[in-house]
């Protein structure tokens, strides 16, 4: 009888404990051309758990999950860019709160936690690349 009540409390344990699992976390976007960082994009991050913007070199709480998180920015004076952010396995989420679980809630996968997307300008703003253009008279 004892053995069936411990049993208990411990299913009744993990159960409760494994509720309050940690399936978020903070990602940090920035924009760059090339070296230069690219100050002020809107980007667009999404998982098929949600979707979160934030203005950038800036930080957004994203849910964890097994697929990845595609980047979308913005900005005048720039093409559009597009980033897919792999999702790798958090052996410590697993460990901590059971493989069933943690595969469930997310928190058995992570996300790099500095996410930078690339940037090019397009033609006429400062950033952009110089076209060969003769010079009249030589």
């Amino acid at each position: 009888m004892k053995a069936r009540f411990s049993l208990f409390w411990l299913g009744f344990s993990a159960v409760v404990l494994t509720g309050c699992v940690d399936n978020h976390e903070s990602v940090t976007v920035q924009t760059l051309a090339g070296a230069a960082p690219v100050v002020g994009a809107q980007c667009v991050l999404d998982n098929r758990k949600g979707t979160w913007i934030v203005t950038t070199p800036g930080s957004v709480f994203v849910h964890l999950g097994s697929e990845d998180l595609e980047v979308k920015c913005t900005k005048d004076g720039f093409a559009p860019a597009d980033e897919m952010v792999k999702s790798e396995v958090n052996m410590e989420g697993v460990l901590l709160n059971g493989a069933i679980e943690s595969t469930v809630s997310g928190a058995a996968w992570l996300y790099p936690q500095m996410i930078a997307v690339p940037m090019r300008p397009t033609v006429g703003t400062a950033l952009a690349p110089k076209a060969n253009v003769p010079v009249a008279g030589n």
